[in-house]
């Protein structure tokens, strides 16, 4: 079933605009993030703040983003660092002594960084469906135009 887009405008004259309703999406503030990342990140991280301020859209991430794309750029770089060790020693390690297998104690670290990654990245905007709720700054009404704006 496909959904319908109802315009502010529309919801207005039905007396069915809620505020409650408007809450659902963020509005950017004006100051906007700077592509120089804090001073105490390692070189990975810096390289990850710089890729998440290239790749986010113009005006996405403002100051108010700071440290949530901190610890965003710092679990990214953890995740990258024993992605690479994992892959080289293996998930599943084997106990010369015993014979018997175990998991890499680096998994559980692992995994534990991708929840944190994935809450950074819906906070962020950097998933699909988070930043499709993310207004930046000037977006105040949604598009009313577009192909299917006479139906």
């Amino acid at each position: 079933m496909a959904a319908v887009v109802v315009s502010e405008k529309s919801k207005k004259l039905r007396g069915t605009s809620q505020p409650c309703r408007k809450m659902r999406q963020v509005s950017a503030s004006d100051k906007m993030l700077t592509p120089e990342p804090p001073v105490n990140l390692t070189a990975d991280a810096r390289e990850a703040w710089a890729m998440a301020i290239e790749c986010a859209p113009k005006g996405h991430l403002t100051a108010l983003d700071a440290t949530v794309l901190e610890r965003w750029a710092r679990n990214y770089a953890l995740y990258r660092k024993i992605s690479k060790q994992l892959e080289a020693e293996g998930v599943i390690l084997l106990d010369m002594d015993s014979g018997e297998t175990q998991l890499n104690p680096l998994f559980t670290p692992l995994i534990k960084i991708q929840q944190i990654l994935g809450a950074c990245e819906k906070e962020l905007g950097f998933t699909p469906v988070s930043r499709a709720r993310v207004r930046r700054a000037g977006d105040d009404e949604p598009d009313e135009g577009g192909d299917f704006a006479d139906f």
